[in-house]
């Protein structure tokens, strides 16, 4: 016998209302949540450029247009003059000097922490000595000091160190003060590498002291090739700390031929109350350095962050 012709639609209704109940495949909420994480990604990416965009659009505007036109409206005309303006802004001295200052002092501590922690760390992760964790505790707890406690105490270290070069005798006045200690390593740079040569296998180290390598030549050959994403970060970061800082140069320096990109900001903004277009100009371009070290050292940089943690 064969079913009735009226229940052959009940039944595919059935099945319909049955499998809308159903979770959706897993690929589709896959797919879902891909594309939402994509937008909030979007959405944060685009928040955060908002002031870049400001930025770069009040640079191109005349001051005029500043106080009267929407703050992201595009200027009527791109006003280049407003670089040239503020390149030569201030008397005696160019906005290049402050910028060549920021990249050597920046520069020079960024090499100088590099060098000096990598060899802490590595000592640290590979070579077995008496009270090394003791020592390595100690060394972590100098990053809860703040920096405001020690910076009475280095002032006057810096002006009791003798300096025949300058025009006190000591090292005031000098960019000495903003790179030398640089080359005494940091807590943050030791910690950072540790990490990560943790992560590297102690059986290439062993397999290279059979071969007659000593700890220096191993360091060389087998973990600094191997680190280079955490070196990267590394750089990235004292780099990018070195070129914002204001505090420190704003302490020890006293004339303005040596005064570095931040502190040349701030003396303009003092000097130039309302040229909005000229500061914008130049907080653009003493952003230029950090984003070109960012875009070509991108990959090291992120893969240097997911490695350094994996291993305690």
């Amino acid at each position: 016998m064969t079913a009735p012709t009226s229940a052959v639609p009940a039944a595919a209704a059935a099945v319909a209302r049955a499998g809308a109940g159903r979770p959706a495949p897993r690929p589709t909420r896959r797919l879902v949540r891909k594309g939402t994480l994509y937008a909030a990604l979007v959405a944060g990416g685009v928040a955060m450029m908002i002031p870049f965009i400001w930025m770069a659009t009040t640079s191109l505007k005349t001051r005029a247009e500043v106080f009267t036109s929407p703050p992201f409206s595009f200027p009527t005309g791109l006003h280049w003059e407003n670089y040239a303006n503020m390149w030569f802004a201030l008397p005696g001295v160019t906005f290049g000097t402050f910028f060549q200052n920021s990249i050597v002092i920046a520069s020079l501590a960024t090499i100088g922490q590099v060098i000096t922690c990598a060899m802490a760390a590595y000592a640290f992760a590979v070579i077995e000595f008496r009270g090394k964790r003791v020592l390595f505790a100690l060394i972590l707890a100098t990053l809860i000091i703040p920096f405001q406690i020690v910076l009475v105490p280095n002032f006057i270290l810096y002006r009791y160190l003798p300096w025949p070069l300058s025009d006190s005798g000591n090292w005031i006045g000098t960019i000495l003060p903003l790179w030398v200690w640089a080359f005494f390593g940091g807590a943050f740079g030791t910690f950072l590498l540790r990490q990560f040569f943790l992560t590297i296998p102690r059986e290439l180290a062993d397999a290279a002291r059979v071969d007659g390598a000593n700890p220096w030549q191993i360091f060389l050959r087998v973990y600094v090739p191997l680190a280079r994403p955490a070196l990267a970060t590394l750089a990235i970061f004292q780099f990018m700390w070195s070129w914002n800082d204001l505090l420190d140069p704003l302490i020890y320096l006293r004339d303005l031929p040596t005064y570095t990109t931040t502190v040349g900001l701030a003396f303009f903004q003092g000097q130039f109350v309302g040229k909005w277009p000229e500061m914008m100009a130049g907080a653009l371009v003493s952003l230029l350095p950090m984003i070109i070290l960012f875009l070509v050292a991108q990959k090291y940089f992120v893969r240097g962050i997911a490695l350094s943690g994996i291993k305690g």
